[in-house]
């Protein structure tokens, strides 16, 4: 059982309740918004885990706090808005020896679990290029709010999360280049990203427009093609056999691959009547490292537990949003990465 202190009481957080009311080793603990003592909450002597759903702005003061506390933290995207946030998340983690896991859900899309078991095979060969987007339309909201705020990309981890994950193991994020195209009261953002290895990468940002619903999800590899978005396609050429399929064949042929971990967790989602499976595997697989994590903790071997997503993840994936604005706002010019 994870005993979990949940901050936030707003739209997200009111979800992430009914979420966690599927998981029988999910007990809310304390349940709080902004308003009340959130630092009592935080450092609560029975709780193991911090779930912060509040704006963004109060992400990294909470995360900091509860770290300080002994605490380890789940924050929803971004985990922080700025580079120094990023420095200090990092640094906090690494000083108090805690967990701080940014919930980007999109990394158990289970097209996204299928496509990173066939990368990590080989079959599609040298991964080349990479491309993601958060693109749909939406309603005036804190979301619109915020992006006008910004001038890059202010929303990127729900498609760098999965792309970073299919880099070659070992790579990282060197430089970005940046163009936003304004529209009244909005802006699209358009971002091209090289990792160390040489691998491009297209993040794509569009919230304003009057289009359907993308995160692109397209791998081009020396030997093969998957894209999700518009329609799913699967494309791989092998010695004696070409393989190409479109729209469920295409979907199928993907899922297969998932790890049989995640499909056992998938079969629970969805006996458990989870109305969204990339997030009860994301919520399945936190609580369970968390235990685990704990239980080690208590044998004196905690240290080095590994988790789906770590620190290192949520930093690097959030810090595009100053990096892109910084391009976007100078004429495109290349801006190095931090080495967090």
């Amino acid at each position: 059982m994870v005993n979990i202190s949940l901050i936030g009481l707003g739209q997200r957080g009111q979800a992430t309740l009914e979420r966690l009311a599927l998981l029988s080793n999910a007990n809310v603990l304390i349940k709080c918004d902004v308003e009340t003592d959130w630092q009592e909450a935080a450092s609560h002597p029975d709780v193991d885990l911090v779930w912060v759903c509040t704006p963004w702005e109060w992400h990294v003061r909470m995360a900091v706090f509860a770290m300080r506390s002994g605490k380890d933290v789940a924050l929803e995207v971004p985990a922080a808005m700025t580079v120094a946030e990023c420095e200090t998340l990092l640094a906090v983690a690494l000083e108090t020896g805690r967990h701080c896991v940014m919930l980007e859900n999109c990394c158990y899309d289970t097209w996204h679990l299928g496509v990173r078991e066939i990368v990590r095979s080989g079959i599609l060969g040298r991964v080349k290029h990479l491309e993601g987007a958060y693109a749909h339309t939406v309603q005036e909201g804190w979301m619109r709010s915020q992006g006008r705020r910004r001038g890059g990309n202010p929303y990127p981890t729900h498609a760098l999360g999965p792309m970073c994950q299919l880099l070659p193991e070992g790579d990282t994020l060197d430089y970005l280049v940046s163009l936003s195209s304004p529209i009244p009261g909005d802006h699209t953002n358009t971002s091209l990203i090289r990792s160390v290895s040489g691998v491009s990468m297209l993040l794509h940002y569009d919230i304003s427009t009057p289009r359907p619903y993308s995160r692109m999800q397209t791998v081009c590899g020396t030997l093969g093609f998957l894209q999700k978005y518009p329609v799913p396609i699967v494309q791989i050429q092998f010695k004696d056999k070409e393989i190409c399929l479109s729209g469920d064949e295409a979907v199928e042929y993907v899922e297969n691959f998932i790890p049989l971990v995640y499909k056992n967790i998938i079969a629970e989602g969805k006996k458990a009547g989870a109305k969204n499976l990339m997030n009860y595997m994301m919520d399945y697989r936190l609580l369970s490292s968390i235990e685990e994590m704990r239980d080690r903790r208590q044998d004196g071997n905690g240290d080095f537990f590994q988790m789906d997503m770590d620190v290192y993840d949520a930093v690097l994936w959030s810090s595009v949003i100053e990096l892109t604005e910084k391009s976007a706002l100078n004429a495109s010019l290349p801006v190095k990465f931090p080495r967090f």
